[in-house]
């Protein structure tokens, strides 16, 4: 792909413009991380260090034990546990045997559990003691062949095996019994998936994302290089190293916060999630950083963690930073190591990127645009030191990405001028291959190679992005387009309001009337009449909230989303 970089001076001179990324399979990347950083940790569980060296060998050890189960290419082997260092050796195992990985949320209600097993052709399943029960009542459903259980005993290495039901397969107990010798999986890194992750399904059932060894190592490529200023380097024994391109040590630590090597990360994101597989799992490795795994997020502790291990990177969603922000005493805690602060998976609004900017002084505060169905990652605030941030922005597109913004509805997907929104639509290397067995959806969100994403967003004479918000939660206001970010933004700039969030509720005359749900500060005295006042001053008339209505809390996505969709069957009886 021979993409030119808008923006040259916002991209480090030292970096080509266009990445020449290998095409080999995924596992070439744990081979390369363990050629450099053996002997560092790569995470910290409840205390405990993991080293490279010992997830090398944990890995290669489950990968054998897969293949002495007849698993490899072609097939599915699902992850069905929380947070927990045994998920790092099931994941790279998985990957490495050549089957592809699906991760599945070990919360799913049983009838969603047994349709994602079903749907993926999982024929193996690796899950948890905490989780394991709400597996067996539906396993008989499906056409999973063998189940492999770990538990809190086992941990990491050789810990003690978990005591399983009848037919199943202790995890610990087959790693011990495999060796830990490497082997060719035979991978078409082009063709081979490495995953198959699950959308959220915000309309009808959930899509399997299908994602290629060759989309998941393009798009570590793409982060390593935007973040640390990092190319690629293949080994003639097929191991993927990522290498600083500035080759003086200190002119790169003047060009990038957080050097190569030298990073300690923390987020909130389950592993489950598409943000903590790449974001904790892979991304660290290749990057040599400590991850520290924290096993649920609560704010107090997080901070704790943050003090605690001298973490120098964060990322979240804003959930997590409203409730971060909103925790007693959160400026007794120093923050003084964090260099690095990202926000995904919503806007963040102004209001709350100013709290952020002022709590962690010493770090570059940003936000970054990704989705499933881009394996992780497409674009991101300017990491490069002198680089332009620009206030409500995403940043610019990675290395090897293109963006273009079209009209809704428009089939020819001819862009739009800058400035105007539209649907953001991507092509690079990191882009999914397809739904998994929807040729009908594939074939409608892939056009002439591009990704149509339904997110809304506009790009600016600079080819800055900024999201706007979801083509499905955009709503219809006698006629008038009306973006509920917009509208949430406002609401959150009130010094009373904590959290908000706008839907649309149907209504026979309008079509639809925003309406908004708020959480206010604690003892703020606010009423709902001052509240729609304070709004409908600041917006345009067809974006004026017609219904308000105070609330305790939203409900909430694995990923740390608030969830529109369960709010609105919760309020109307319907998505």
């Amino acid at each position: 792909m021979n993409v030119k970089l808008q923006n040259r001076q916002n991209y480090d001179q030292d970096l080509p413009e266009v990445l020449e990324i290998p095409i080999v399979p995924a596992g070439s990347i744990l081979k390369g991380s363990l050629r450099q950083y053996s002997g560092n940790q790569a995470y910290i569980y409840r205390d405990t260090p993991i080293t490279y060296d010992e997830i090398h060998e944990q890995a290669w050890r489950f990968a054998n034990a897969l293949r002495e189960l007849g698993i490899g290419r072609g097939m599915t082997v699902s992850v069905h546990m929380p947070t927990c260092p045994q998920y790092l050796a099931a994941y790279y195992g998985i990957i490495l045997s050549g089957a592809a990985y699906s991760p599945v949320n070990p919360y799913l209600p049983a009838g969603d559990l047994k349709f994602q097993l079903n749907d993926s052709d999982t024929v193996a399943v690796v899950t948890h003691e905490t989780s394991a029960a709400a597996l067996a009542d539906i396993l008989g459903d499906t056409r999973v062949r063998h189940v492999i259980m770990t538990g809190d005993s086992e941990m990491y290495g050789n810990g003690s095996p978990a005591e399983v039901p009848d037919g199943w397969h202790s995890f610990a107990a087959l790693k011990r019994q495999a060796s830990d010798r490497e082997f060719d999986a035979g991978i078409d890194p082009e063709n081979d998936l490495v995953h198959i992750a699950y959308t959220g399904g915000t309309t009808g059932s959930p899509k399997g994302v299908m994602i290629t060894h060759a989309n998941l190592v393009s798009n570590i490529a793409q982060i390593a290089a935007w973040t640390a200023g990092c190319l690629p380097v293949l080994d003639e024994d097929g191991a993927l190293r990522f290498v600083a391109a500035e080759q003086d040590p200190d002119n790169y630590r003047e060009k990038y916060l957080i050097p190569l090597g030298e990073e300690v990360r923390l987020s909130p994101s389950p592993l489950f999630h598409i943000t903590g597989g790449i974001g904790m799992i892979v991304s660290p490795m290749a990057q040599g950083a400590t991850t520290i795994l924290p096993d649920r997020f609560v704010p107090s502790q997080f901070l704790g963690l943050i003090e605690k291990y001298g973490v120098s990177s964060i990322n979240g969603a804003p959930a997590m930073w409203n409730a971060l922000l909103n925790t007693p005493n959160i400026h007794t805690y120093d923050f003084s190591t964090i260099r690095n602060v990202s926000s995904g998976a919503a806007p963040l609004s102004q209001k709350e990127m100013g709290q952020l900017k002022s709590l962690f002084p010493n770090a570059r505060v940003g936000e970054g645009y990704g989705l499933t169905e881009a394996t992780a990652s497409v674009a991101g605030s300017v990491c490069l030191a002198g680089g332009i941030h620009k206030l409500g922005t995403v940043g610019l597109p990675t290395f090897n990405t293109e963006l273009k913004i079209v009209a809704i509805g428009d089939e020819e997907g001819t862009p739009l001028p800058q400035g105007e929104s539209g649907e953001i639509c991507i092509r690079g290397p990191q882009v999914m291959k397809g739904y998994y067995k929807k040729p009908e959806e594939t074939a409608a969100t892939l056009r002439d190679g591009w990704l149509h994403t339904g997110d809304i967003g506009q790009i600016d004479e600079d080819g800055y992005l900024s999201i706007v918000g979801r083509k499905k939660e955009m709503l219809i206001y006698n006629g008038y387009n009306v973006y509920p970010v917009r509208i949430e933004e406002v609401l959150v700039s009130h010094p009373a309001v904590q959290n908000a969030v706008v839907i649309g509720k149907p209504d026979e005359k309008a079509g639809e009337i925003p309406k908004a749900f708020v959480i206010k500060k604690e003892g703020a005295g606010l009423s709902e009449k001052e509240l729609l006042a304070y709004v409908n001053e600041r917006v345009v008339h067809y974006s004026k909230v017609r219904e308000l209505e105070f609330v305790d809390q939203f409900p909430m996505t694995a990923a740390g989303k608030i969830s529109k969709v369960q709010l609105k069957k919760m309020e109307f009886g319907n998505a």
